[in-house]
């Protein structure tokens, strides 16, 4: 998901360090890095297949373009013990409804 003009909202999936893309003064976009295409910059395969599947979120802060890839580091059985509660507290705080269609445990679950 994109999300300009803002910072991203809170997510339940893990993401990198944000990267500074461009900085805007007076009107003007400077390009602080340029991000060079996935297929040149040696990132594996998996990490394509990542991106298509969970695409980076691009967000603007202060003038300035950032962008933030999802994590490729395998969790680890702590990391997922500790999203479980954080996917109940959520759906408790929303208050959810526990069977049939719900649309907030539907956005909680297609994170």
């Amino acid at each position: 998901k994109f999300m300009s003009n803002n910072n991203p909202g809170h997510s339940l999936v893990k993401y990198n360090t944000p990267i500074l893309v461009s900085t805007s003064k007076g009107g003007k976009k400077k390009s602080v890095k340029e991000l060079p295409p996935l297929k040149e910059s040696g990132a594996t395969s998996n990490e394509d297949l990542l991106n298509e599947i969970l695409p980076p979120r691009e967000y603007t802060q202060n003038g300035q373009l950032w962008i933030q890839y999802v994590s490729s580091t395998p969790a680890t059985r702590v990391d997922v013990t500790n999203l479980k509660k954080e996917l109940d507290t959520e759906i408790d705080k929303r208050q959810a409804i526990g069977t049939g269609i719900c649309p907030l445990r539907e956005e909680l679950y297609t994170q």
